[in-house]
């Protein structure tokens, strides 16, 4: 499910780059943020804290594969 997820995400993000010319990078980051907050919020209000320190934390990791400037799992689809 997570992977077919993050993928249906991908695409949709794609298709609205495709749309807009020219692209609002951060309009389109804040977009995002947004929703990962609301979702975020789903959990209970005692575990939303933790859960926050520990998306940015898998962000950071993340951005870090990503960019080439540590070794990690193949995350690229």
């Amino acid at each position: 499910m997570s992977d077919s997820l993050h993928c249906a995400i991908n695409e949709l993000v794609q298709e609205r780059l495709e749309q807009n010319d020219p692209i609002d990078v951060m309009d389109l980051a804040e977009k995002i943020v947004e929703s990962l907050v609301e979702v975020i919020q789903l959990a209970p209000e005692k575990d939303q804290a933790k859960l926050m320190a520990d998306v940015l934390a898998h962000f950071g990791q993340m951005f870090l594969e990503k960019s080439g400037a540590i070794d990690g799992a193949d995350t690229t689809h």
